[in-house]
């Protein structure tokens, strides 16, 4: 499973993402109002972005 992670680029964006605004949140650089709008946008690129499974690092 780790492998797997680490040879996604959009999984290790997802979560360098996911992370980077939950900090900010924290450390109420972000309001909490764009926390969700800032979450929904990844969520949402995150799940409809299939990618090309056939190229190496294109798909999930």
């Amino acid at each position: 499973m780790e492998n797997e992670i680490l040879k996604s680029a959009s999984k290790i964006v997802f979560i360098l993402m996911a992370v980077a605004v939950i900090a900010l949140t924290f450390l109420r650089v972000v309001d909490s109002k764009d926390f969700m709008v800032l979450a929904s946008m990844a969520f949402a690129f995150y799940f409809a972005n299939k990618g090309d499974s056939n190229l190496p690092y294109a798909g999930k």
